[in-house]
């Protein structure tokens, strides 16, 4: 799935991180640009960051003021309550008569602002459904192609992940056996599904039903995650991709239903970030990420994409670090060192972008790819997985792809509690099985093998 902005002028950014540096650098500095080049977005309302030192409390002459601008949120800064000393993130509505660009270009030179960015729109792209959702009685992990592949579908034998040997090592561990959280960023869960509902994250600290926030976290009865389009603790998918990436993630094991995931005893957060209608805003999806921080989210698993950069988002991703971010490399077929697609190409070391490949472990005509900028490959191409209403629909995308590498992180880190991201991601693109279509391709140069990333000694 990609989020697409309505955006005629392409803007360039680069991986920071080695071996990935693309040639040109990311605007990370507020200034004056035109409107088409910011895409669509919120009118009115303006994404800000402050400098350390300067915050609302300690400056009688802060930047909201300066504007004339009234808060209409705080996100979290790292050092929590000392906004004094970290800065503040803001949401903020500017006076009538001001405009976005007016705004920006008024602090693009202003040395109490870090960044400020537009509240950008994002829209979800058509991703391919190749099936009707439609009631499964029998389990079937024999249409799981992905998993293990035996020509079953028409492809090559063994392009596949190899899931049934990995299980042979791990199968994961559920909340209440300590497995790690798993955050589905997405168009949240339906976490009554009867292949999910075991493998939903409880909140420990709520008490379900009783309209109070029991934890302190902001978010009232957010049993299994938040909505942060909305900004309540009610994450039920009513489009359907949310809940479709989570079954690939983590569809319970052995229980004679449906599917199976890549980790069959799996701790899935839900966080819904896009409305029903398949729309969503930079401030939702900072919400989004960074309510999955709080909570303990170990992996996200990021099906959705775009053209457009947003220092909020990226802001968001990098006050991230202790967990990894797996993120879709996007559908438009494009290489992403030449037109980037984010959060892909945000350079930062604790996201890792995925490609998809098909049946014959052939790179998906749809694909995005990038030596420099996409890490690595996973079946993406007619993918079987629960939808809501108890149902199930094969999909395909690169948002298909990356729950498979989500689900195959969170099994490594499950097996191995104490891994670093450079480790896990190490384990994920050094784990590959080596694919000529993915030569050139991707940084690896491989497809997703999760027995092999489970078992390999790190070099």
């Amino acid at each position: 799935m990609i989020l697409r902005p309505n955006l005629s002028t392409p803007q360039t950014t680069s991986r920071s991180v080695a071996p990935k540096a693309a040639p040109s650098a990311e605007p990370t500095q507020t200034g004056p640009q035109d409107s088409a080049s910011l895409g669509e977005y919120k009118p009115g309302e303006l994404l800000l960051r402050t400098r350390p030192g300067f915050s609302l409390a300690s400056n009688n002459n802060s930047v909201v003021d300066s504007l004339g601008a009234q808060v209409l949120g705080s996100f979290d800064t790292p050092g929590g309550i000392h906004k004094s000393e970290t800065g503040e993130f803001l949401h903020l509505k500017l006076p009538a008569g001001v405009s976005v660009e007016q705004a920006m270009a008024k602090l693009a030179d202003d040395p109490r602002v870090e960044f400020s960015a537009p509240n950008t729109i994002y829209k979800l792209d058509e991703f391919q459904m190749n099936q009707n959702p439609a009631p499964v009685d029998d389990p079937d992990m024999g249409k799981l192609w992905g998993l293990n592949n035996e020509g079953q579908t028409g492809g090559k034998a063994d392009a596949d992940i190899d899931a049934p040997e990995a299980w042979q090592i791990h199968a994961g561990r559920t909340q209440s056996q300590g497995g790690p959280i798993i955050a589905v960023i997405d168009t949240g869960v339906d976490y009554n599904h009867p292949d999910l509902q075991a493998n939903m994250w409880v909140n420990p600290g709520e008490i379900p039903g009783d309209g109070i926030d029991n934890d302190g976290n902001g978010v009232i009865d957010d049993v299994h995650g938040y909505n942060a389009f909305s900004d309540n603790g009610d994450p039920m998918d009513g489009q359907g991709h949310g809940t479709h990436c989570a079954g690939t993630i983590g569809a319970v094991g052995n229980n004679g239903v449906g599917v199976v995931g890549v980790n069959q005893n799996a701790n899935i957060m839900a966080v819904k970030i896009f409305n029903d209608e398949g729309s969503t805003d930079a401030a939702a999806i900072v919400r989004g990420i960074q309510y999955a921080t709080k909570m303990g989210a170990r992996i996200t698993s990021n099906s959705w994409g775009g053209p457009l950069p947003n220092s909020a988002i990226r802001e968001a991703f990098e006050q991230s670090p202790s967990a990894l971010h797996l993120v879709a490399a996007g559908n438009s077929g494009y290489n992403n060192d030449w037109l980037p697609s984010f959060p892909a190409n945000y350079g930062l070391d604790n996201i890792v972008a995925v490609a998809a490949t098909d049946h014959n472990d052939e790179l998906a005509s749809f694909s995005q790819y990038g030596k420099k900028n996409v890490d690595l490959g996973a079946p993406g191409v007619d993918i079987l997985s629960t939808v809501p209403g108890g149902k199930y629909a094969t999909y395909s995308g690169t948002s298909m792809a990356t729950p498979h590498v989500s689900g195959a992180a969170t099994l490594i880190a499950s097996q191995n509690p104490d891994i670093t991201n450079e480790e896990l991601r190490a384990r994920l693109e050094q784990g590959t099985d080596k694919v000529a279509a993915l030569d050139g391709k991707t940084a690896s140069g491989g497809r997703l093998n999760v027995h092999k990333a489970l078992t390999m000694e790190l070099g």
